[in-house]
């Protein structure tokens, strides 16, 4: 079982890339601001099918290739620090009039389709999710009920954010502050995983490292 200084952390990190504009986001977002907030809910299933899956797929591959050649890992995650960053500056510019203006039909399959293919998957399985969530069905089902946990209420709100601009626009100013402070949290995520990779930092020491951190403020 895992403890929760493994726990909290991934919880903190994935919500930070969950909130951040992509495909999936922008389509719930649509949703809610096409069809209300009770027909766009049920599309978040949709996500969290999709991220399941391919999170799976990822984290299959690359414990198989971690075995091998932890050099590719390492470059994996130096990729992933700078997806990160790149997330982090497009957070910076976003908008809600840049969302309205993205908006299009949703439905449930191209909700589970944009997620299927998501980078952010990869991301989760490679840099988010410790590789020993993919050595047993066990620690998959534990972090993997963590990351729903999460999942499943940001979700929702890029609904409701889209089910709140049909009743009212003085929101946008809050959210581009909401905004802003996760961009800012991102690049402190990307440059950490970027130290830890050059440094040579052990997964598990880097995550219990960041768990210390966090619990207190828990």
């Amino acid at each position: 079982m895992p403890t929760l200084e493994q726990l909290l952390p991934m919880a903190l990190l994935a919500a930070l890339i969950l909130v951040v504009p992509g495909p999936t986001n922008t389509l719930l977002f649509s949703a809610g601001l096409q069809v209300g907030l009770r027909r766009a809910l049920p599309l978040v299933g949709a996500e969290a099918a999709g991220y399941g899956l391919s999170i799976l797929a990822w984290g299959s591959v690359l414990l198989v290739v971690a075995a091998d050649r932890p050099w590719l890992l390492s470059g994996m995650k130096w990729l992933c620090a700078l997806y990160l960053l790149w997330l982090a500056i497009k957070l910076w510019r976003c908008g809600a009039a840049r969302l309205v203006a993205e908006r299009r039909s949703t439905g449930r399959f191209e909700v589970f389709l944009a997620t299927l293919l998501n980078p952010k998957a990869f991301l989760f399985a490679s840099s988010v999710f410790p590789l020993s969530a993919f050595q047993s069905v066990q620690q998959f089902a534990w972090f993997m009920g963590v990351f729903l946990l999460v999942l499943v209420p940001i979700g929702s709100l890029w609904t409701c954010l889209g089910h709140l601009l049909t009743l009212r626009s003085a929101w946008s100013m809050h959210a581009g502050t909401f905004l802003r402070t996760a961009s800012v949290m991102l690049m402190l995520f990307s440059a950490s995983i970027a130290y830890s990779t050059l440094d040579g930092t052990d997964e598990r020491a880097e995550q219990v490292a960041l768990g210390r951190i966090l619990l207190p403020m828990a």
